[in-house]
């Protein structure tokens, strides 16, 4: 029946118009380069999914997860500041929010401090401006272990530069997300394929699909062949 009346030039004329209307609204994002649409696509098919965001840093400004947290998607936030972490205790009340460093080991540390809430704040030193402050540090293995939370969908790592060794932190054969993102700000991809965290990531069943901005996307071996259908509108 709609290809009848598409034949008529009344009925074609507003349908035009319909059609501009109902696809003039830009698309919103959270992410810096728009990167949570990349990632909406890649995991729309997944209804009160899971995920792990380490470096969260705010509940909204910048963030990967926050589209997904709409979706009623919970998960894990974990930042170094403390301010942080407060803004996502009011923000993400459904969420589990921790107040701590990820790397590869378990004891009591210090960060470097640019701001209460700053995202260049790391266990890195980058500045001799920055304030040390002490902080617990966990692998992520031990905060999943604690929080008893398994079978997540999505990991966000952004460290400011010590995402390798959060990665180091996780039992691959327990844990299987299917997207796994992470900031790496070289912008010339081949460099990146030499890196040891790519390397690391290869052999635990990751592929690298796409690069939006400063953030590497990988998804687990087994959907490769998935990819046109998973970001397919």
């Amino acid at each position: 029946m709609k290809k009848n009346l598409l034949k008529n030039k009344i009925f074609y004329f507003f349908y035009k118009l319909l059609k501009i209307q109902r696809n003039r609204k830009p698309s919103y994002h959270f992410g810096e380069f728009a990167e949570d649409v990349f990632i909406g696509r890649l995991l729309k098919s997944i209804n009160n999914g899971k995920y792990v965001d380490v470096g969260c840093y705010h509940p909204f400004k910048g963030s990967l997860t926050a589209k997904l947290y709409q979706k009623n998607w919970r998960g894990i936030n974990i930042d170094v500041s403390k301010t942080s972490i407060d803004l996502f205790n009011i923000a993400r009340k459904r969420d589990i929010n921790l107040n701590c460093a990820i790397s590869d080991f378990n004891e009591k540390t210090f960060y470097f401090q640019n701001g209460m809430i700053n995202q260049q704040n790391s266990l890195q030193k980058s500045s001799d401006d920055q304030i040390k402050v002490d902080i617990n540090c966990y692998t992520l293995n031990t905060v999943l272990e604690n929080n008893d939370f398994h079978d997540f969908d999505y990991l966000n790592v952004d460290v400011e530069g010590t995402e390798l060794n959060v990665i180091k932190g996780i039992n691959f054969k327990k844990y299987k997300p299917k997207l796994i993102t992470i900031e790496n700000n070289e912008m010339i991809p081949e460099e990146y394929f030499q890196s040891e965290i790519f390397k690391l990531l290869e052999q635990n069943n990751y592929v690298f699909v796409n690069k939006v901005g400063v953030t590497n996307f990988f998804l687990i071996k087994s959907l490769k062949n998935e990819i046109s259908n998973l970001i397919k509108i």
